[in-house]
């Protein structure tokens, strides 16, 4: 018996543009995503994938939304999922400086409220020892100023 030109109902199952209908029913739709996804033929297919297998045979609303929400929150394919990132390098430990002033750290707070006509410190520290100067200077000093700064201070 047609209903029309995209729905059909043929022996007690109702079609939707040549696909099985799926009434809104959790379980049904559950069991039917879970032949496409969670056996060894489908091997845990991604979403699109997944989606395509579906939706081969079978049709509800929303189902695209359905089928996205079950694979991002699926526990196996959340863990096989492949690493989008370069593979890290050996790891190395760190250079340990043999004496005292081998390895400093130089650092700037700036924006300090205005002492004297100084509104930055610069902090020189010494890896081995953590010895710290602190050394006042302005927000605007270049990168020579400092270099001098370092020079007469440190």
């Amino acid at each position: 018996m047609v209903c029309s030109t995209e729905w059909l109902e043929n022996d007690g199952v109702l079609w939707f543009r040549g696909k099985i209908y799926v009434p809104r029913n959790s379980d049904l739709q559950r069991r039917i995503f879970s032949l496409c996804h969670d056996t060894k033929v489908a091997r845990y297919s991604r979403c699109w994938k997944t989606l395509e297998l579906v939706s081969r045979n079978y049709w509800w609303p929303q189902m695209s939304r359905y089928i996205r929400q079950y694979v991002s929150t699926c526990d196996l394919c959340l863990r096989i999922k492949p690493i989008r990132q370069a593979p890290v390098g050996e790891l190395h430990p760190l250079w340990i400086p043999d004496l005292r002033w081998d390895m400093l750290s130089v650092d700037f707070i700036v924006e300090l409220p205005l002492s004297s006509r100084h509104d930055a410190v610069m902090t020189v520290v010494d890896s081995v020892s953590k010895r710290a100067h602190f050394i006042l200077t302005h927000t605007t000093v270049t990168a020579e100023g400092a270099a001098l700064l370092f020079l007469h201070q440190v």
